[in-house]
């Protein structure tokens, strides 16, 4: 998508570069004569679904799920410092601008859409795919996948899901180290020259209350899993679902006494 030049835009890319962040063209869906703006109904309902659902997650974990040890959270917060470190000074230039439409790539394909191409330069890049009307209210979370899907935190779960089961601290650690490669890249990534986020229906305010509404509902479940292992997530599951037929019943009987009223 061309643009006319702009000093003030080429500034910004200037001092993006020089900070390690870069700009990509948002991973620009192609449907005939669309005319479409990313972010639709389904996703403002998401976001109004996922946002409470983050905060209640959090909540109850904090207030439910108690520490086994606590020198597992203290080695999660040191792991996660360092995968920071190492994600902010290793992972730069075409491999970080990769990594980021790869993110793009991986939730296009699981939406079924059809890769068109991907271009990836030094300090920029854009991926390009067609979809479908079934397909099309996927578009934003598309769009937003660099700063929502913790890619690395998934591939280190599942090693430790794998190798790791009778070394708790030896996974913790891996995971958080993961955790905080995927947290500084997901940081690093958000500006405003950043058109994924911008060209959001709603605005670049709309696009980071959605991924921060993502990130919280992830996070929760994988403190649980800190500070209790697989009976915390579990825990977790449970007083969830006791909250929401609580909340259902409450509703419920609500409904029908105000329909049994004169």
């Amino acid at each position: 998508m061309a643009k006319p030049p702009n000093d003030s835009k080429d500034q910004q890319l200037a001092a993006a570069a020089q900070s390690g962040t870069f700009e990509t063209k948002p991973a620009a869906p192609q449907r005939d004569a669309s005319g479409e703006t990313i972010g639709g109904f389904a996703f403002f309902l998401s976001l109004f679904a996922l946002l409470p659902t983050g905060l209640i997650l959090s909540w109850i974990t904090i207030l439910e799920v108690r520490p086994v040890e606590i020198r597992a959270l203290e080695c999660f917060a040191v792991a996660a410092a360092f995968g920071a470190l190492l994600g902010h000074f290793f992972i730069r230039g075409r491999l970080s601008v990769f990594i980021h439409e790869t993110k793009h790539a991986i939730l296009s394909n699981f939406a079924g859409n059809r890769r068109k191409g991907m271009r990836v330069d030094a300090n920029s890049g854009h991926f390009v795919y067609s979809y479908t009307k079934k397909t099309a209210h996927l578009n934003a979370l598309i769009s937003l996948a660099p700063y929502i899907l913790p890619l690395f935190t998934v591939v280190g779960a599942l090693v430790a899901l794998a190798l790791l089961r009778d070394q708790r601290l030896v996974a913790v650690a891996l995971v958080g180290t993961c955790y905080g490669v995927d947290l500084v890249l997901n940081i690093r990534d958000i500006s405003p020259i950043q058109s994924d986020i911008s060209d959001i229906r709603g605005g670049y305010g709309v696009g980071l209350l959605y991924i921060f509404a993502w990130n919280l509902a992830i996070f929760a479940p994988l403190l649980a899993w800190i500070l209790q292992g697989s009976p915390g997530v579990l825990l977790l599951l449970q007083r969830v679902t006791n909250f929401f037929m609580s909340l259902y019943l409450a509703v419920s009987d609500g409904g029908q006494l105000s329909g049994d009223g004169p």
